[in-house]
């Protein structure tokens, strides 16, 4: 693979779902797979022709009635991942920082993110990057699984972080 000089970071193009599975697993192409059906984008990180990061940018309300609730309609991350081999490289920031001008250039104001409680390196990554938790406590959700090439949803907890734009 060449070097990270050579990373790219830009919406989902032709073949980088099958990408995205070689790097992450069937269970991941799965899942970007339904989520690039939704409103939003899915943001691909390559080097040459090798899907090695991802981040879907979610433009739809969020499931949550908290969310809507105490955010109205806030555009939600969801789903970064980076290849094991390549991380704390700051490929998770420049995904990040691409889903956060893809927002602007959208005109949104403000971003949110679910973190698991049980991330605390994810937590800080989010924090760095002038994220602040919000003051509600631990958000009921659900955790989106795939089982069987289709998705399912699990009861679940996560800190929600908040970011103005």
């Amino acid at each position: 693979m060449g070097g990270l000089g050579t990373l790219r970071i830009a919406p989902r193009a032709p073949g980088d779902i099958d990408r995205l599975g070689r790097t992450f697993g069937p269970q991941a192409q799965s899942y970007y797979l339904e989520r690039s059906r939704r409103q939003g984008v899915l943001l691909v990180a390559r080097v040459g022709e090798r899907a090695i990061g991802a981040v879907f940018v979610s433009t739809e309300p969020a499931p949550e009635s908290a969310i809507i609730r105490r955010l109205g309609k806030v555009p939600m991350l969801h789903k970064l991942m980076v290849d094991e081999q390549l991380r704390r490289r700051g490929i998770g920031t420049r995904l990040i920082r691409s889903a956060e001008a893809e927002l602007r250039r959208l005109r949104q104001h403000r971003v949110a993110v679910g973190v698991d409680i049980d991330n605390p390196s994810a937590a800080r990554l989010y924090q760095r990057l002038a994220y602040r938790e919000w003051a509600y406590g631990l958000l009921e959700t659900v955790r989106e699984d795939v089982k069987d090439g289709k998705v399912i949803l699990l009861p679940d907890e996560c800190r929600v972080f908040l970011k103005n734009l």
